[in-house]
């Protein structure tokens, strides 16, 4: 299997991150999921993505008592088509260095439950199992 080295930029655009990102987050209501985009951005959110759009790796730095400084990863998503060609494995590879970059302790993120396959990814590329996420709205109007 050939390994891709994609070419990669970082974002903080809408219109270029929102796209590809929307793959990975269609549950949300097509508004409600702009409204939080935006203001992701405005706090700080910002993607790689690949030249081609055909994948994007969100995330934000965040700074807590246990974790230190955080590169966590929000969102990774690579189109089907695109799948097992070496892509999300080098935004990860890109997540890393910007890390280290950045003087972050730690690289984490949370992945939904049922997604063995993306735990699996995510165990092949070095990330190892910490906790599980625990969760509840606070407003009703909030899925």
């Amino acid at each position: 299997m050939r390994r891709l080295t994609p070419a990669i930029e970082t974002s903080t655009d809408a219109t270029v991150i929102g796209p590809i990102l929307r793959l990975l987050r269609s549950g949300l209501e097509p508004a409600l999921f702009e409204r939080r985009l935006a203001e992701a951005i405005a706090n700080g959110y910002r993607a790689f993505v690949t030249q081609d759009r055909s994948a994007c790796l969100g995330f934000h730095i965040t700074h807590d008592v246990y974790w230190g400084k955080t590169f966590y990863i929000d969102d990774l998503v690579v189109h089907e088509q695109r799948r097992s060609s070496g892509i999300g494995a080098a935004l990860l590879d890109h997540a890393r260095t910007e890390a280290r970059a950045l003087g972050c302790d730690h690289l984490r993120l949370c992945s939904g439950l049922r997604r063995a396959d993306a735990h699996r990814f995510y165990e092949r590329n070095g990330l190892a199992r910490t906790s599980l996420q625990f969760a509840t709205s606070v407003q009703e109007s909030t899925p």
